[in-house]
């Protein structure tokens, strides 16, 4: 999913007024543990310029996927997943009109998400710091998300050209979290408990976890 993100990310990486996307994470927990995770990438509100750009070759000195190289990734991420004990009912699409696109797949256990994203990772070569891992304690209805900002991804990060950070100046991170039981307590004060009780939703703006270091962790106690 990074790869993807980052082959679309270069597509509007020159859009410095309409540099919009949203990427989306969903879990849906089930009682006894297991569920289904839900990833999106969201570019509909750059969609006129990322159309116009998908005809060019490269931009920046980035070169451009086309729709087919963008799909055969996909196909090759559901593979790893499909080839992830505990992993089922990989699903992926990708709307071109709308330039939305979901992996998404069901989980035993909390923990297969921390292999299905190892997987995933090492196939493209990304060092396995970069990537969160998640848990949930049965006895005492814990569900956790722990994430930990690298200093050599930050710098990275830092040193970009101008242009291509652009593409991040108003991208937003979304996490929301349902459960089967209503929520007792959290521990990260700045995601919302829904009026059901039964949901969590955080959101923040990339940058701010690139550059304040803006935690996305969260414990979460269930009832």
């Amino acid at each position: 999913m990074r790869k993807i993100v980052q082959m679309l990310a270069v597509i509007i990486c020159c859009i410095t007024f309409s540099s919009c996307f949203e990427t989306v994470e969903e879990i849906n927990l089930n009682a006894d543990g297991s569920g289904r995770m839900i990833l999106t990438l969201n570019v509909s509100q750059s969609k006129a310029k990322v159309a116009s750009l998908m005809k060019l070759k490269t931009v920046n000195g980035h070169k451009i996927p086309s729709q087919q190289e963008i799909v055969a990734e996909l196909n090759q991420t559901a593979i790893a997943l499909r080839a992830t004990p505990g992993i089922s009912n990989v699903k992926t699409t990708s709307d071109f009109s709308n330039y939305i696109i979901t992996v998404s797949f069901d989980f035993k256990e909390v923990a297969n998400i921390n292999a299905a994203s190892g997987k995933i990772m090492q196939q493209y070569k990304v060092p396995t710091y970069n990537f969160a891992t998640y848990s949930y304690n049965k006895s005492t209805k814990t569900f956790a998300k722990s994430y930990q900002l690298n200093a050599e991804t930050k710098k990275q990060f830092q040193q970009m050209k101008a242009e291509d950070k652009e593409v991040f100046k108003n991208a937003l991170y979304t996490s929301v979290y349902r459960f089967a039981t209503p929520v007792k307590s959290l521990s990260n004060k700045e995601a919302k408990i829904s009026g059901s009780q039964k949901s969590v939703m955080f959101r923040t703006a990339i940058t701010n976890i690139f550059n304040y270091g803006t935690s996305i962790n969260n414990a979460i106690n269930l009832q």
